[in-house]
């Protein structure tokens, strides 16, 4: 059932082992989350895979599970990544600032 939900489970990507295994670990939560708080909620299994597989991703590239990622999504990564480094950073500042070691 998960598989036919996430079509990041069912295709082929380019991301290491370690995430692959969070992944597929990550959508069983968010599956488990569901069938907790809406038991109604169906996967259509109709639903043809193709129609399944024309997400875009903003940048009118079509997003179908090759772990490609493009444009708009590869900045708002990279800020995102940067705005968590920067409070880590100060986080860290602060730390030593408290035990006197600046």
């Amino acid at each position: 059932m998960v598989k036919k939900r996430y079509s990041i489970i069912r295709e082929t990507n380019d991301f290491p082992q370690d995430t692959q295994a969070k992944i597929v670990s990550g959508c069983g939560v968010i599956h488990n989350f569901i069938r907790t708080f809406d038991p109604n909620d169906e996967v259509d299994p109709w639903e043809d895979e193709a129609n399944a597989l024309q997400a875009q991703d903003g940048c009118g590239q079509l997003l179908g599970g090759t772990g490609d990622i493009h444009g708009t999504e590869t900045r708002r990564a990279t800020e995102k990544r940067e705005t968590i480094a920067q409070a880590m950073w100060l986080e860290y500042q602060a730390v030593l600032q408290r035990r006197g070691v600046r």
